[in-house]
């Protein structure tokens, strides 16, 4: 799926975010914050984890890094691992880079990592590595929940 996919499911829920494309790349969070203006913890990175054979979604400030260990503590988990490419894919329906925090192929349970800033806009991928829409934290939290 792409930017297209996502705006379709914005639509098709009733939910108004402008999907922004840029030219610029996007790759790392540093970049998606230097092209967008915002600090680099709050852009949302979408991380997809398997937990003892199932998936997971972790919304991870992009400043920070996913500890696998904690989760492995926190989950009582006898293996935890990142999935592949072709399981993101698979599950999410996106590519690497492109994970929107919601709107996935399948249902996800899905968790935020503290560390945004609840006081200004995250920015988060749309469904393609050069495609993001801007939501605040509360919304985020309302539409995961």
């Amino acid at each position: 799926m792409a930017h297209s996919d996502f705006k379709k499911y914005l639509s098709d829920n009733g939910l108004e975010f402008e999907v922004i494309v840029t030219q610029e790349p996007t790759k790392t969070a540093q970049q998606a914050a230097d092209t967008h203006n915002v600090p680099v913890s709050n852009i949302v990175k979408s991380l997809l984890v398997n937990i003892d054979g199932s998936f997971h979604l972790f919304l991870v400030p992009g400043d920070r890094r996913l500890d696998m260990n904690e989760i492995k503590s926190r989950f009582n988990a006898g293996s935890v691992r990142m999935a592949d490419a072709d399981e993101v894919k698979n599950v999410t329906g996106y590519s690497i880079g492109g994970v929107p925090p919601f709107g996935h192929k399948s249902k996800l349970s899905t968790h935020i990592i503290d560390g945004f800033d609840p006081s200004s806009l995250l920015v988060a991928a749309a469904g393609s590595g050069n495609s993001i829409f801007k939501i605040s934290l509360t919304q985020l939290v309302g539409l995961i929940v």
